[in-house]
């Protein structure tokens, strides 16, 4: 799919990073939220059954709130190719030819969240004093997002290696315009 396909390109690279970031911002907010409501029955069970600080729960929560994502993600991009966070930014994700399936947003989620762990955790070891191990994934998150300034179409690390592409999808002016009353029927 080339530039002249799309509804629209990023505006410059510089651009499209920000974009991605601010939309990215956008949906660990609403995935927190997420979290907290998926989390709660589970740490409510555990503290009247065993204790809430239980080693289980911790690795049960492990394994189950990055399922949650997966779900928000997943049916977001196969539904409409954008989550919440991509449509108030206008972005979406679009792959070459024909419609996005499963394996490949279960890639673009699992090549995603990789580099947000390396974020999370590359701060957890900066705070802690562990500065080259924090420096090298640190690194990694950046080199998965910062590909956008050598990647020729604008596109991250994530989605090059998924095969997809997040264009920019302005807003029409009709979808801007609020909904005139019938005066006939007033």
């Amino acid at each position: 799919m080339n530039t002249a396909e799309a509804t629209g390109s990023p505006p410059g690279r510089a651009g499209a990073l920000l974009r991605r970031l601010a939309a990215n911002t956008y949906d660990a907010l609403l995935l927190f939220a997420l979290w907290v409501v998926a989390a709660a029955p589970l740490a409510i069970a555990f503290a009247i059954a065993h204790d809430a600080q239980s080693p289980l729960l911790q690795d049960i929560l492990r394994a189950y709130l990055p399922l949650v994502g997966l779900v928000y993600f997943s049916r977001a991009w196969l539904k409409t190719g954008q989550t919440l966070g991509m449509r108030a930014w206008g972005l979406a994700v679009r792959v070459p030819h024909g419609r996005l399936g499963l394996g490949r947003a279960l890639l673009r989620y699992v090549l995603a969240l990789l580099w947000w762990v390396s974020l999370i955790e590359g701060l957890t070891l900066s705070f802690r004093g562990h500065y080259l191990p924090a420096t090298v994934l640190l690194a990694l998150f950046g080199s998965a997002y910062f590909w956008i300034f050598l990647d020729p179409e604008s596109q991250c690390l994530h989605d090059r290696l998924s095969g997809t592409r997040v264009l920019f999808v302005p807003r029409s002016p009709r979808a801007r315009q609020k909904p005139q009353a019938d005066e006939a029927q007033a």
